[in-house]
């Protein structure tokens, strides 16, 4: 009798469970825009390009590194890929990279 109400109880358990998760709604998922500036590009091109480089820009030819030169100059550290900085950059799934304003690098992610 004690195992009956114990596979009764079980079942009921399993079928209260099961409805639930059927009743979840799913997470829905949503693209954005999401801007980083030169020192966080910086971050991209230090770890990435150049150990020297500490700052970045986004520039009509591409990912810029620069490094500290005579006289407080930036010095041409070496160049990055805009998609792989937003990899570099986020956790989120990568859609693409763009030139923002300031020459920001715009990545368009999936969250």
């Amino acid at each position: 009798m004690v195992r009956r109400g114990l596979t009764v109880a079980t079942a009921a358990l399993a079928t209260a469970f099961t409805a639930a998760l059927v009743t979840a709604t799913p997470a829905q998922a949503a693209v954005v825009d999401v801007t980083f500036g030169p020192t966080s590009i910086g971050d991209y091109c230090h770890a990435r390009v150049s150990s020297s480089s500490w700052i970045g820009f986004y520039e009509p030819g591409g990912l810029r590194c620069y490094a500290g030169g005579m006289g407080g100059a930036l010095q041409y550290a070496g160049s990055g890929d805009p998609y792989l900085a937003c990899k570099y950059l986020t956790t989120d799934v990568v859609m693409s990279a763009s030139r923002g304003a300031s020459d920001a690098l715009v990545c368009r992610v999936v969250r």
